[in-house]
């Protein structure tokens, strides 16, 4: 696995694993409803990621999630600080982040019951990550 060439490619990259997410049947509405903002800073690239529940209007037309780059528009619930390719493989099952904390490759801030309890929420994206990586011009992002 080769990692992101750089910011830009990371960022498309992350937008459309957000985008899985939020379209799966069993992760976005459950992230949604957990309604914990999520703060990714991205130590390596220097980007920060928020995401946030959409707004209940958004559902009818199946949107469960809402993101942006740059500065929060409400304080996040979540932290997670970490490398471009610590986020990578952990989104593609191939990182367990409760390793990486202990090991130093991932910082969390935030409520531990609710971190514990969000953690197995987008273990379904894991393998359609990895397949829409190796099928979309990705094939170097593959863990």
């Amino acid at each position: 696995m080769a990692g992101f060439t750089d910011a830009a490619e990371f960022k498309v990259v992350f937008e459309q694993l957000f985008q899985l997410m939020n379209d799966h049947p069993e992760v976005g509405r459950r992230l949604r409803d957990a309604r914990a903002p999520h703060k990714f800073e991205i130590t390596d690239l220097g980007l920060e990621f928020h995401v946030v529940a959409a707004p209940d209007a958004d559902e009818a037309s199946g949107r469960f999630l809402a993101w942006h780059w740059g500065p929060a528009s409400e304080p996040p619930l979540i932290t997670l600080t970490m490398a471009s390719d610590v986020a990578n493989r952990y989104f593609q099952g191939k990182e367990n982040v409760m390793m990486a904390v202990f090991s130093g490759r991932v910082k969390i801030a935030g409520p531990m019951t609710k971190i514990m309890e969000l953690a197995p929420v987008t273990t379904p994206i894991n393998t359609v990550y990895r397949e829409w990586l190796g099928s979309h011009g990705y094939p170097h992002l593959v863990a």
